[in-house]
């Protein structure tokens, strides 16, 4: 059965909106657009919207422990790589995020190879959106 967020217990939910709050509050912008997928993900998951908020004082050391309470290691991989998607979703990676990334995957014990498969398969996902972009607007 492929992993689904709303099939989370309640640790690994906080644990998964802790996370992407995390990745998104790296540029300390806050915007409705973040807050909007953040609710989103919560109502996916079953997690309570009022917890949200868009402001954290988390550092990658707190995401680390938090990441290392769960034993399933197929739901670390589900979150870092909800975390990856969230990042790259902008078509722009900052260096930064990456190592944060790395740094997050392999202390939680997530391999190098398998993170680099993420990275891999997201950005393969990236160049298909554009190329689906380029295709509807060639030929106008």
């Amino acid at each position: 059965m492929p992993i689904q967020p709303k099939n989370f217990d309640d640790n690994e939910k906080n644990i998964y909106m802790k996370a992407l709050t995390f990745m998104l509050s790296l540029d300390k912008k806050n915007t409705a657009e973040k807050f909007d997928y953040l609710k989103i993900q919560a109502l996916r998951c079953g997690y309570d919207c009022r917890k949200i908020k868009l402001k954290t004082q988390d550092k990658i050391s707190d995401i680390i422990l938090a990441l290392n309470k769960i034993d399933n290691i197929t739901i670390k991989r589900y979150i870092l790589l909800q975390m990856i998607m969230l990042t790259i979703a902008g078509h722009e990676l900052l260096d930064t995020e990456v190592d944060t990334i790395y740094g997050i995957g392999t202390k939680a014990g997530i391999s190098i190879d398998k993170i680099d498969d993420f990275f891999l398969w997201a950005a393969r996902g990236v160049e298909w959106q554009i190329e689906g972009m380029r295709i509807v607007e060639e030929d106008l």
